[in-house]
């Protein structure tokens, strides 16, 4: 089974500095086992940049809200000198640093962690701003879909 069979990849932004706070699209967890967020800092001005992770009932942000529900987190504080994921305290964010080092942090979450009593079943991530031009980040979403086949559905449509 090819991976893209089995784990659905959607860039959550594009490289792009942290001068100014960013802002994902929404992905819809409806046809997801688990999803995975992952982040990449690259800082060569150390700043404590935010990631956290948002809810809404659809891909276009109705209601949208933080999570509450806590999560598993792992961090990379310097991946040049190793590729050792850290487990961090779950969390529905996550503070990096304030070193000019290239990051990594990875979020992981059941989607039975969004408030799906209330329609909740979308997710974002956002990125502080640093307020430093040269410092850059990057996100994806991997979902696991829950029927694996060829052509899974879209993720960025309801």
């Amino acid at each position: 089974m090819a991976i893209i069979e089995k784990y659905k990849v959607i860039q959550a932004f594009e490289p792009k500095t942290t001068n100014a706070a960013i802002t994902s699209d929404y992905v819809t967890l409806k046809n997801a086992i688990t999803a995975t967020v992952i982040v990449n800092l690259a800082q060569t001005v150390g700043h404590e940049t935010q990631i956290s992770l948002y809810q809404a009932q659809d891909v276009e942000g109705t209601g949208a809200k933080p999570l509450v529900n806590n999560v598993p987190i792992l961090a990379n504080e310097d991946v040049s000198t190793s590729d050792k994921l850290v487990r961090q305290q779950d969390g529905v964010s996550f503070t990096v640093s304030n070193t000019a080092k290239n990051k990594q942090v990875i979020f992981h979450v059941d989607p039975a962690k969004l408030d799906i009593n209330n329609g909740f079943c979308c997710l974002n991530v956002r990125v502080g701003a640093s307020s430093q031009a040269t410092n850059f980040a990057g996100g994806e979403f991997i979902l696991e879909n829950k029927y694996p086949q060829e052509d899974p559905p879209s993720a960025v449509v309801d």
